[in-house]
């Protein structure tokens, strides 16, 4: 153990598709003792800020890492979203058509440990010398990986509190791993298929304490529990969109048709939630288009029309904000046009982002024309970072998470720095939910997570088991903040990619 450390293993639990504002009021009601029982007697936060867009994937890549999505070639996740188009110039020409990433696919859900990049550094890699382990999380990279074919959340944290009975099962030198992290999807099912108002839905996550109940037990029983720190979090939020639309005859209609990763053919690929992911072919499939051959963008179809992008995207039920870059842009500077519509006055709204920097040491100005698009200027703290200056993403979460555009000034100019990242992005404000995916509506659920909300950003974050953690009840703090902190408590500093920073070092 390093010398300036608190505890010698970390613990991370992640409950996918959990509202902070959920867990914490079950809480208070007495039904989570055993997460109560952590919370009271360590570190606790109700608005702890995920990444934007709000998705299972990039969110969950970002806790397990401490980074953000980035220009990752150089610096942080490569990971932007749940779904990606591979946007790379081609080595030859007989490279087969650019490939689309869906982690929703079981054969592309294990392809995020190389996803993420080599400069985006898992716990398990910046934890030092130890053994590490990984219970059913999928982004396990320096660690040894075990699961069940269920994803049940009684076997998966079931198998982190054997190894702790038996760590010789898998560790040859007969040590409990230095850090677990376990992750539990089966949540995020529930939400979608019943919703998080449904007793199911509950019932797992009641279920989940339980177990965890058992974990701490275990913990007691073998002497681990005082030099251990648990710790628990969810990757998003959700909603619950009043709204459904069918959005197949809309593209068919407007003439565009899906991309067809088999044949390099189409004229767009899609995915929309309540937030939509829009490419679209630039001079080949591989390059991302410029503004001007967005506003007129020749079809596949047999006419091989000229269509203006931008216009036909508005005419999408709901959508009243579109975010895209400006074609000079860089990974250390460039902006990002902002758009927002005001049905009320019959108009648009026009703002940008201007950024430069990467990383930590990425900082943003928001510049509007005449209104501000987010409503920054009806809070005090946020109306403070209206000042024509730039502000860091610190800043940024400091001033807004009480708002319904959590941090999106930092996070816009990080998704679409990625490679990876779309062309052009639209979103309602939960209005609607399409369900869409390449080309198919999938399923007709009106549950959802994606948009920069409150209800979707805003994640639950305990962290308690030894008497060396101080018990502090926290304002604010980001997700990028966990992988900090835990390398804090075992006496370790992150990488140099980490975006976060200790939880102990806040004021």
């Amino acid at each position: 153990m390093t010398r300036s450390a608190k505890v010698n293993q970390v613990i991370l639990i992640i409950l996918d598709d959990v509202r902070a504002e959920h867990l914490f009021k079950w809480m208070k009601e007495g039904r989570l003792p055993n997460i109560s029982q952590l919370a009271n007697n360590g570190i606790s936060c109700q608005n702890t800020v995920t990444s934007f867009p709000s998705v299972t994937l990039p969110c969950y890549a970002d806790i397990i890492t401490g980074s953000n999505s980035e220009f990752f070639p150089k610096e942080g996740s490569g990971v932007p979203n749940y779904h990606w188009l591979d946007r790379t110039d081609p080595p030859s020409e007989k490279r087969k058509p650019p490939f689309i990433r869906n982690y929703s696919e079981r054969r592309d859900i294990f392809k995020i440990n190389k996803d993420i990049g080599k400069h985006a550094k898992t716990i398990f890699e910046q934890a030092g010398e130890g053994n590490f382990l990984s219970a059913t999380s999928f982004l396990y990279r320096g660690s040894i990986f075990t699961t069940s074919k269920e994803f049940k959340p009684e076997l998966i944290l079931k198998r982190i509190e054997d190894i702790y009975k038996n760590p010789k099962e898998i560790f040859p030198n007969k040590e409990v791993p230095k850090v677990s992290v376990g992750y539990i999807p089966h949540t995020d099912h529930f939400m979608h298929e019943r919703g998080f108002d449904h007793p199911d839905y509950i019932n797992l996550v009641l279920d989940c304490d339980r177990f965890i109940g058992s974990l701490i037990k275990t913990l007691k029983d073998t002497g681990f529990y005082d030099g251990t720190a648990i710790a628990i979090t969810a990757d998003h939020g959700n909603y619950k969109a009043p709204n459904l639309f069918d959005l197949e005859p809309f593209f068919h209609q407007k003439g565009l048709k899906p991309y067809n990763p088999t044949k390099g053919s189409g004229d767009f690929d899609a995915n929309l939630g309540g937030v939509g992911f829009f490419n679209f072919k630039g001079d080949t499939w591989y390059h991302h288009p410029a503004l001007n051959q967005m506003k007129n963008y020749k079809t596949s179809g047999e006419g091989k029309s000229k269509l203006d992008l931008f216009e036909i995207l508005w005419d999408i039920p709901g959508i009243k904000l579109m975010y895209y870059k400006d074609d000079a842009n860089s990974a250390e500077k460039g902006i990002i046009y902002l758009e927002r519509r005001d049905e009320k006055n019959n108009k648009v709204l026009k703002g940008r982002i201007e950024y430069y920097g990467t990383g930590k040491n990425q900082k943003t100005k928001y510049v509007f024309d005449d209104e501000d698009l987010f409503g920054y200027v009806n809070s005090e703290k946020s109306c403070a970072l209206l000042d024509n200056k730039s502000h860091s993403i610190d800043e940024w979460v400091a001033t807004t998470f009480q708002t319904d555009f959590i941090n999106i000034i930092d996070q816009l100019p990080r998704h679409f720095k990625n490679p990876r990242s779309c062309d052009i992005m639209v979103s309602t404000e939960g209005e609607y939910n399409f369900n869409f995916e390449h080309g198919n509506t999938k399923g007709i659920t009106p549950y959802s997570h994606d948009i920069a909300s409150r209800n979707s950003m805003l994640v639950p974050l305990i962290i308690g088991g030894s008497l060396e953690i101080p018990n502090l009840e926290l304002e604010y703090c980001k997700t990028t903040d966990i992988v900090p902190t835990l390398l804090d408590l075992l006496g370790m500093k992150p990488s140099s990619s980490v975006i976060g920073k200790s939880i102990l070092t806040y004021k």
